[in-house]
């Protein structure tokens, strides 16, 4: 019989066994799936409809307007305006590359800006959106939007960007903004504040206030849920869930814009016959009554909305080879000896060592003094001057008399009574001291010199007429103009509130000298520039607005006479860097000051000449619109005042 019509007991027991394990296994696996598809389906439902959720809705950073920096009237100086930018979300665009070919048959990306984007998307990751473009016109705006359904991972984007109405007008007391760097991120104290320095295009203060008051001006980041679909693109904007960004505090400062604008222009005129034709030039104008800086020049200078949209390299190269110093803030980082401005700290010292104002010296135009002449600027000589006509004619032999006698030490604190040789919490960085040189001081410079650390008197002959190691800033002469204006020790300030909040001006006090002394200094700044003095053609014809000034002329270089044999025998024979410093300072009304002005015009050779000239063209704006009449700026319009403007 065939093997086939037999039962075999062992293999039906071998396949019952498999087929119990075949269907044990089924079962198995089919309670394993319902269990997963229970917890998936019923148990975690709700989690995963949350991640579900998540999925399609994205959580956006809003990202705050920056505080506008105003002036005493509410003439922005730094505002906001739109941006028309375009953003970049790498992971949703696949191709980067291909994004950016696409773009740049729009808008051209350099290969520098290429390198830079992707330098970005590895720095801040994949899901981080890059901007690649701002700035953009509206025309092309508009293409880019219209070619969006081929530009997968593009956001086209109305951002805000920093706007400087005056340009360089206000590049040294603004400063600007500029892209954040790793070192910014660094400095932050918290995760919501690098989140939000990492937001595309997000600018911080550089230089000058924008820089200073970094923290006030950023304001408060807000949120906003939108909704995405399967390529990541928005679709809705949630705005109900939106917590509103808070715009920055609103900065007033003393400034007056319009007397800066004018300040500026007056820098710059070119003086006739003087090449270069270029000026560089500071100027600074003061309230003496409650220190408020109202002009803050120096020219020629930058201007910050190029650093704002990134500066072009030969621009950057241009502005730091320039002769001229067009990133240096002359008026508080310019360091010029302040020549016979100064004088009028030597005759307050003078009279405080017991010399009379009625006095005379003689002048024949030198004396000789240890193993040297020493001259005054007047060949001829002034003949007999007392110290009123010493101001008047700026005599140097007067001073030299009175220099052969008098202590360092107290001319040193005479000139630092009246602002020199200190710097002012104005918030704006690089201020310089300048030097008030006395024994201490020489005894410190020349530390690794034993030989040379004593005062010789000759050297007081030097500083006496604002030569020698004496140095100054224009901030330094504005302040020190205002002090012999009211006796009082009145403090420069550039910010008036920071938002709603206003600190008081508090009145200086007095000055602890005889006041006697000043007025004599007065007297002589008086016939200066009103009585036929070295500055007769810097007067104010109007009567109510009498300008008392003096003159200042400082050494650059020495001509030698290998010079002379070679024709150089006049500061205008010289190079335009090795010429005489123009200084000159005053105040005004001379009965009832209220104004005081410093002007310093480098290599502009006479303080008659150059510098004179241009500050009374500055006090006659100041005296024709005559600011401290005016009501500044309330700080309870300070929010009015801070609107995006469109640009």
């Amino acid at each position: 019989m065939s093997r086939f019509g037999h039962h075999d007991p062992e293999r039906q027991e071998v396949v019952s066994r498999r087929t119990v394990l075949f269907g044990g296994g089924v079962g198995l696996l089919f309670a394993g799936v319902t269990a997963r598809l229970y917890q998936l389906q019923v148990a975690d439902h709700q989690k995963y409809l949350d991640l579900a959720q998540e999925n399609q809705f994205n959580r956006r950073i809003l990202t705050p307007l920056r505080g506008e920096i105003v002036d005493r009237f509410g003439v922005p100086l730094a505002s906001n305006r739109k941006n028309f930018r375009v953003l970049l979300v790498p992971e949703q665009a696949r191709d980067v590359d291909a994004a950016l070919d696409k773009i740049s048959e729009i808008t051209p990306i350099s290969e520098e800006r290429r390198a830079r984007i992707m330098r970005e998307i590895r720095r801040r990751g994949a899901f981080t959106p890059i901007q690649i473009a701002d700035n953009l016109s509206w025309e092309d705006f508009s293409k880019i939007n219209f070619q969006l359904p081929h530009l997968g991972g593009v956001l086209p984007d109305v951002g805000e960007t920093r706007d400087y109405p005056i340009g360089s007008g206000s590049a040294f007391v603004i400063g600007y903004v500029g892209a954040v760097t790793e070192r910014d991120l660094a400095e932050q104290e918290t995760d919501a504040d690098r989140v939000l320095l990492r937001q595309p295009g997000f600018k911080v203060g550089r230089e000058g206030l924008e820089r200073t008051y970094e923290s006030e001006l950023r304001g408060g980041a807000g949120a906003m849920n939108v909704k995405i679909n399967a390529h990541g693109r928005v679709i809705e904007e949630l705005a109900d869930s939106a917590v509103a960004p808070v715009q920055g505090k609103t900065l007033a400062l003393t400034i007056d814009a319009e007397l800066q604008t004018h300040a500026m222009e007056v820098l710059a005129e070119p003086a006739e016959g003087i090449e270069p034709p270029t000026q560089s030039a500071a100027a600074v104008v003061m309230d003496v009554i409650t220190g408020d800086i109202l002009v803050l020049a120096s020219t020629p200078a930058f201007n910050p909305n190029d650093f704002n949209v990134g500066i072009d390299p030969d621009l950057w190269r241009d502005l730091n080879q320039s002769p001229f110093k067009p990133l240096l803030n002359k008026p508080l980082s310019g360091v010029y000896p302040p020549g016979s401005t100064f004088k009028m700290i030597s005759a307050i010292a003078a009279q405080r060592a017991g010399v009379r104002p009625s006095q005379t010296a003689y002048c024949p135009g030198r004396i000789w003094y240890g193993n040297r002449y020493f001259h005054c600027w007047k060949r001829g000589g002034h003949g007999n001057v007392d110290m009123k006509g010493s101001l008047k004619h700026s005599c140097d032999v007067f001073y030299y008399e009175i220099a052969k006698t008098l202590d360092i030490d107290l001319l040193a604190d005479t000139a630092r009574k009246f602002g020199l040789g200190q710097t002012y919490e104005l918030g704006i960085s690089g201020q310089q001291k300048g030097v008030v040189p006395d024994r201490d001081w020489k005894r410190q410079y020349f530390a690794g010199n034993p030989e040379n650390q004593s005062w010789f008197q000759g050297e007081t002959l030097s500083c006496i007429i604002g030569q020698g190691y004496v140095t100054s800033t224009p901030l330094q002469l504005a302040v020190m103009a205002s002090r012999v204006a009211t006796g009082r020790a009145v403090r420069p300030r550039l910010l008036r509130a920071v938002g709603e909040i206003v600190p008081p001006a508090p009145q200086a006090p007095l000055i602890d000298i005889d006041h006697k002394y000043l007025d004599v200094v007065r007297a002589g700044m008086n016939a200066v520039t009103n009585e036929y003095g070295t500055a007769a053609r810097s007067r104010l014809e109007d009567p109510e607005w009498q300008m008392a000034g003096k003159t200042g002329t400082s050494q650059v270089y020495q001509i030698t006479a290998e010079d002379r044999a070679r024709g150089l025998s006049e500061p205008e024979d010289l190079p335009w860097g090795r010429r005489d410093h123009a200084l000159f300072v005053s105040y005004m009304p001379y009965e009832n000051p209220r104004y005081a002005c410093a002007v310093v015009v480098e290599h502009g050779i006479g303080g008659a000449r150059m510098a004179g000239p241009k500050a009374r063209d500055i006090m006659r704006a100041v005296a024709e619109k005559d600011p401290a009449s005016k009501t500044p700026l309330d700080p309870r319009t300070l929010a009015r005042a801070s609107t995006t403007r469109e640009g």
